[in-house]
């Protein structure tokens, strides 16, 4: 008997990220994009051979990361809104969809977000609910951010949820500000 071996392929998209942005907003997607960079996009700290990715990441339509970084090692060349200047700039791109958990493994240790008020060395400091569970539409809220929330629970640090959900610890620490400033969690000292 023989198998067959189906490969299933993300979603692409031959676009300029401007028009890719107009359709995130009206559909209210959440998602990752990713595409490889043309070589003679000009890119500072590349190098000459060095493969350059971009990253946007959208949530209800809306752009909330942005970064360009080296294939090979995850170093980060440009983020947020000096990166979005070069994409625009770019033309035509093929961008494909990745799940959270396909973003290259190096993003989490080497993009911060700058909103995040919390260290996520400082292992005294854990994210807590600041309203309790039963007050939240939890039905409202998106399912990634729902979980975050219900492990917000003053023992666990960003850390600790990233590794719980099996996301980057960047997208753990963006959920984590989102939910702070919808005033749904605070920071808090470790519980013992």
């Amino acid at each position: 008997m023989q198998q067959t071996h189906t490969t299933q392929r993300a979603p692409s998209y031959h676009l300029p990220l401007l028009t890719i942005c107009e359709q995130m907003r009206a559909t209210h997607a959440t998602l990752s994009l990713t595409t490889v960079l043309p070589p003679s996009l000009p890119l500072p700290c590349r190098q000459e051979g060095e493969e350059a990715i971009a990253e946007v990441a959208f949530e209800l339509g809306k752009i909330v990361r942005c970064h360009l970084c080296i294939r090979a090692n995850g170093r980060v060349l440009m983020q947020h809104r000096d990166a979005l200047h070069v994409l625009h700039t770019a033309g035509m791109l093929l961008w494909q969809e990745s799940s959270y958990q396909n973003i290259h493994v190096a993003d989490a240790e080497t993009t911060s977000l700058p909103a995040v008020s919390s260290d996520p060395e400082e292992p005294d400091r854990v994210p807590s609910q600041a309203v309790p569970v039963e007050q939240v539409p939890l039905g409202t809220l998106p399912i990634r951010l729902r979980h975050v929330f219900l492990l917000s629970n003053g023992h666990h640090t960003p850390r600790d949820i990233a590794r719980m959900l099996h996301l980057p610890l960047d997208e753990v620490e963006r959920f984590i500000q989102i939910l702070h400033t919808r005033h749904l969690t605070i920071w808090q000292s470790k519980a013992s």
